[in-house]
């Protein structure tokens, strides 16, 4: 098996309140990091429901899903509580969470591929239209998995827009976060 590295946590982000949120915090527990394009892109959202399934083993095995996005607070908390989804929501108008953690911008033509345009197109035909919620569309995501400790067991930066780690693997990974530290491999 692979080791992986420790996850960087040296940057703050900010609460639904806009207080300062250190990063650090986020260890602890086993957490399943999830970094949002944009509140608009339909992946990510699409991403985030396939993840609630599993709510309850997650929470039972004491670990979060904690979502960040580098819209404003007061915009994240609309969102959030739009969606309903029971995690964690940061912000991080900065992006200093997607510059520490290496996550980049998809090239010039990124959110209109054929698959992107394809899935608006039919998410619209669906009374779901795709609405952009910020100006930026460029900014990729990613899905970090990390221990108590901030080991991780899964650091996915997304290439393209439509890009995500199945909730499969992501679910795999949370696993191996939530393992006590005597079962797991080696260091």
């Amino acid at each position: 098996m692979t080791r992986m590295a420790r996850i960087g946590l040296n940057f703050d982000l900010r609460d639904l309140d806009g207080a300062p949120y250190p990063a650090t915090r986020l260890l602890g527990r086993p957490t399943v990091l999830v970094l949002l394009r944009h509140l608009g892109c339909l992946f990510c959202q699409e991403h985030l429901s396939r993840l609630r399934d599993h709510d309850q083993e997650i929470a039972g095995a004491g670990g979060r899903v904690a979502v960040v996005s580098f819209a404003g607070p007061e915009h994240v908390r609309r969102f959030a509580l739009a969606l309903g989804h029971p995690y964690l929501w940061l912000s991080d108008p900065e992006r200093s969470c997607y510059r520490a953690l290496g996550v980049g911008r998809g090239g010039a033509l990124n959110p209109f591929s054929f698959t992107d345009l394809w899935r608006n197109a039919y998410s619209t035909l669906r009374g779901q239209p795709w609405i952009p919620q910020q100006a930026d569309l460029w900014q990729l995501g990613a899905d970090f998995v990390f221990d108590a400790d901030g080991q991780l067991t899964l650091a996915y930066r997304c290439r393209s827009s439509h890009d995500r780690p199945s909730s499969e693997t992501v679910l795999e990974a949370f696993r191996k976060a939530a393992r006590p530290a005597r079962t797991r491999a080696p260091r």
